[in-house]
């Protein structure tokens, strides 16, 4: 749900002409098909949840979520399309409706259970686009001073880094109203419409096309990841999917921190090159690409909730068997080369590279790697204490697979699969091997990869399962496309 950060930034965002219409942004636009194709599906709603303890002044609190409407536009949106294509359409007010659920009568032992039950199923139901409010909140009671909050917002209007804009935005409110000041907030120089009218504006001649090509030559030829699977390929990819979280063991945790910091690399470099190696054992492929998010380049932004990321493909090839110190400056050169050229929508990616239709698989890469570069922030409520925000599995799955991981996450660790294609007792089995390659290649930064233990054991033991899904899907009439 993070993104790359980036270390430079390109144009300021200005405030577009007075009168000019509103337009959707190149991601909202994809979000939308996407949603037109799957209506029922909540694959692309972020639920979260959080444990507030102390003198909660619920009044206020909803205030403080009316007052966070207010000040974003965009969550005031709804997404029209009287010609077929989606127009942004502003609402004057929105209330936040905050749901008070009450768990007291409840016994002690069973709230916490009954809280959870209800999150996934709230975080299950789907949005209508062109009618509902893009956010739900709902307040659990689990004693007089023990909450949690339970919020969702779309990821049409939604992204990783507005997590914190918005507890943060929530905080400040809160604060001013229970104690009669004013909220401490900066002035929103733009608004998301801005973004959108500029972006749609800079995306044109010469600097379009140097993108275009760049993308079109950098993945030219990529290969499919084909991954041993526990199912047959279903004809249409259905977003059904379940969330796996794990916790990385301290002593490994200590191990890689000090490894990063030793050679000069970030987590998210490293970690990347560690699941390229996971992949390529389970895949027999060296050619692999993943997606990743990244943020926006632009200035101006900082303080809005939006949805600004844009999704980019990292293709590494390792078929000269590189250590595991050249992988990782591989894993840095792919990733330099696509921040450069992140100002390319994933949408118009897609359509220069024009990869072959495949209605069971999402278009140039099926696996998606995140490891977001700092935790969920706690917002300081005056007289109430936070928790660590949470993700709510709503047993969807946007990929094939999907990683977040980072070393300050603990338990927010977790791998999203889609559950047509494996079980749960595999990707158990995969989280044992991330550990197990973690520590081998840390450990032996400097040996090839094909001569490690660890990589040559996996890889024997996934051969053996890739053998047995080619011949499931020779009996279901499937083939595995090359490209």
């Amino acid at each position: 749900m993070d993104a790359v950060r980036q270390t430079t930034m390109s144009l300021t965002v200005p405030r577009r002409p007075p009168g000019e219409p509103r337009v959707t942004s190149f991601a909202q636009d994809l979000l939308w098909y996407v949603a037109q194709a799957a209506p029922g599906s909540a694959a692309y709603n972020i639920p979260l949840l959080s444990r507030l303890q102390g003198k909660l002044d619920i009044a206020a609190f909803e205030r403080a979520l009316d007052a966070l409407i207010d000040r974003h536009d965009v969550l005031r949106t709804v997404f029209l399309a009287p010609n077929g294509t989606p127009k942004p359409v502003v609402l004057k007010r929105r209330p936040a409706n905050l749901q008070y659920v009450d768990l007291r009568h409840l016994p002690e032992a069973k709230r916490e259970a009954e809280t959870r039950r209800l999150a996934k199923r709230y975080a299950a139901e789907p949005v209508n686009l062109g009618r509902d409010p893009m956010f739900r909140f709902a307040l659990f009671s689990l004693g007089e001073e023990e909450f949690l909050f339970y919020c969702m917002v779309h990821h049409i209007v939604f992204e990783g880094s507005s997590i914190g804009i918005l507890y943060r935005d929530v905080a400040a409110f809160y604060n001013a109203f229970v104690s009669g000041g004013a909220p401490n907030l900066p002035e929103l120089g733009v608004d998301y419409s801005d973004f959108a009218v500029w972006q749609r504006r800079s995306l044109q001649g010469e600097r379009l096309e140097v993108l275009n090509q760049y993308w079109k030559k950098r993945l030219a030829g990529a290969p499919v990841v084909n991954l041993p699977l526990d199912s047959a390929r279903p004809a249409v990819h259905t977003m059904r999917g379940a969330k796996h979280f794990f916790v990385i063991p301290p002593d490994l945790l200590g191990a890689a921190d000090t490894f990063f910091r030793q050679n000069g690399t970030t987590s998210y470099r490293a970690l990347c090159a560690v699941f390229h190696v996971l992949l390529r054992c389970y895949s027999g492929s060296s050619d692999i690409s993943i997606g990743t998010p990244c943020a926006s380049r632009c200035r101006g932004i900082d303080n809005l909730i939006g949805f600004f990321v844009n999704t980019v493909v990292l293709r590494v090839d390792s078929s000269d068997d590189p250590t595991f110190s050249k992988l990782i400056r591989k894993v840095d050169a792919a990733l330099h080369g696509a921040i450069s050229h992140s100002d390319l929508p994933f949408s118009k990616i897609v359509e220069a590279v024009q990869p072959p239709r495949d209605p069971s698989r999402t278009p140039l890469f099926q696996i998606n790697f995140r490891a977001p570069q700092q935790p969920y922030p706690r917002p300081q409520l005056a007289g109430v204490a936070m928790g660590p925000v949470e993700v709510v599995d709503n047993d969807t799955a946007k990929f094939d697979l999907a990683i977040e991981v980072g070393e300050f996450a603990g338990e927010a660790n977790y791998v999203e699969y889609c559950s047509d294609l494996f079980r749960e007792p595999t990707i158990l089995e995969m989280e044992e091997d991330f550990f197990g390659l973690l520590r081998g290649l840390i450990a032996q930064p400097d040996v090839a990869l094909s001569q490690l233990p660890i990589v040559r054991e996996i890889s024997a033991r996934t051969r053996d399962r890739g053998a047995r899904q080619r011949l499931l899907e020779t009996a279901a009439g499937i083939a595995s496309p090359s490209h």
